[in-house]
Parts: C-alpha cells; structure tokens; sequence
C-alpha cells in the first residue's frame, strides 16, 4: 500500500467517474474509515455519512444533485460538525485524513464546497441546529476520460499547479521564505501542506517557523468568501493541517498543537504545532 506522503503526492481531484460498482471488500473499509473518524487539532470529531446515489433516492427521496460538476459518480460521502470558530478547520482535518486513506485504497474523491444540494445531506444525516455541513466528497474509480466541463476548459484550475516552496514558508517573519530542504522531516511535511487541494486552488495557508514551533495563517482571498454553511479557506487549513500530521506520524516526528498567537504578522493565526 502506499505510504501517507506518496498518497498526497498522487492524490488529484475525480470528477468524473468510472461506472462499475465498488465491491464489497472496499465499502468495508470505507464504513471503518467513518466510524471512527479522526479529532481535529481543536478536539471536535465530525459525524460522517456514506451514500449510495441510487438507494438514497429510494430510501430517502434525495437526488445528491452537483450541479453538473461531478458526473457518475454513484457513492458519496456527507458529514457535519458542531458549529463553534474552527469548526471548518476540524472538519478538514478529518475528512482528509479519510480522503488520503481512501487514496491508499485506489479510490478517487473531490472536494466539493459550494456545488451541492446540502437539504439532501440534512435529511440523511439528521442535523441539528448546531451542526453544518462544510463540505461533501464524491468517492469511486476515476473514468478513462475527463467530464465534459473540464474538457471545456468550465473547471476554474488546474488542481496540480502549485504555488512555489518559498511563497509559503518562512522563518522567524515573512521577509525569510525557507528553501526546501529534501533530507529535513519538516520540510517534507511542509511539501505535503504545498500539495494540498484548496477552494479554486487559492493555497490560503502561510507557515511560519519561529524556534521549534510552526505557526499556521490563512492568507484570504477575496475570491472564495464564506457562506452561514460553511468558510472555505478554514476547510482548506483543515486539508493542510492533515497532510502536515499526516507526514510527521510517518516520519515518526513527535509534537503537539498549541493555540498561542505569536504576533509576528499581520495575517489571520489558526494554529501551532510545537515540536518535540
């Protein structure tokens, strides 16, 4: 099986699917995976849901409609998480970690944010008035072709073009980008947070290391606002956090998070991990 950090280098966004079922073997693991989902690094654990298209539509009388961006795809997965300020950023976090699982797996998944029915998603997971809904995941095997929107050139980007190394990490402030270092579990774990998928390919997260510490920012952009369901950018600090954690535990670097504003920007603080 792939390890976590060649599963982030592969991972790409699926949006259309191949139409042949996913067998037995695999759904259970799938329903593993979304028992027992990961904490994010504020402690909040999401509710998960997976679905398949055709029996929600008899079952529950919902269409999973994507307006158009994601085509074939039969299984979804929908979750939902207690409303408080980092819940997106939880939410991120633990969906991805699940996303780079079902990666090792061969399966195919998208982030999608803005382009689908979330009536449908209250109904099938039951929702409360607390709980939102950031964000849902087609899941399956990738087509031989592209869908027709992206053969039209309709997708905004192009999920594997990224920002360069020493736009996004610095040391001590912003005037002193870091240059990548192959052989340093760190910066590997940081290339991991590079790759990272983003709403419209924005790479909101800046990294600053001060001492043994690495503090996360969102850069915003005007682009992708935020709605009542959701804050796109801190669900994209969520994905990078994850990818971060994801490489360190295989790297066996030991640390924690820690929320402690060091003051050395202007940009908006989300979080620190210390290092050990």
């Amino acid at each position: 099986m792939l390890s976590y950090i060649e599963a982030i280098k592969i991972r790409r966004s699926i949006r259309n699917y191949d139409k042949k079922p996913i067998d037995d073997r695999l759904l259970m693991n799938v329903d593993n995976l979304l028992k027992n989902p990961a904490k994010g690094p504020f402690g909040n654990k999401p509710r998960f849901v997976f679905v398949e298209k055709p029996a929600a539509r008899e079952q529950e009388r919902v269409r999973l409609g994507t307006y158009g961006f994601i085509t074939h795809a039969a299984y979804f997965i929908g979750g939902c998480i207690e409303d408080f300020e980092f819940s997106e950023v939880d939410y991120g976090y633990s969906l991805e970690r699940i996303i780079i699982e079902l990666t090792r797996l061969g399966l195919g998944t998208c982030w999608v944010g803005g382009t689908f029915k979330r009536k449908d998603y209250e109904i099938l997971l039951k929702t409360t008035e607390t709980e939102k809904i950031p964000c849902i995941t087609p899941v399956g095997f990738k087509a031989a072709k592209k869908s027709l929107r992206e053969r039209m050139g309709l997708v905004l980007t192009d999920g594997s073009i990224r920002n360069d190394f020493n736009t996004l990490f610095f040391e001590n402030d912003v005037n002193n980008p870091i240059q990548f270092n192959p052989a340093d579990k760190y910066h590997q774990a940081l290339e991991c947070v590079r790759r990272a998928p983003s709403a419209v390919n924005k790479q909101p997260w800046r990294v600053i290391k001060k001492d043994n510490k690495y503090h996360f920012y969102i850069m915003r952009d005007k682009m992708v606002g935020k709605t009542k369901s959701s804050d796109l950018q801190k669900v994209d600090l969520g994905i990078a956090l994850a990818h971060f954690k994801l490489a360190l535990e295989e790297q066996s670097a030991e640390g924690k998070w820690h929320i402690s504003n060091p003051e050395i920007c202007d940009m908006e603080y989300v979080i620190t991990w210390i290092g050990e």
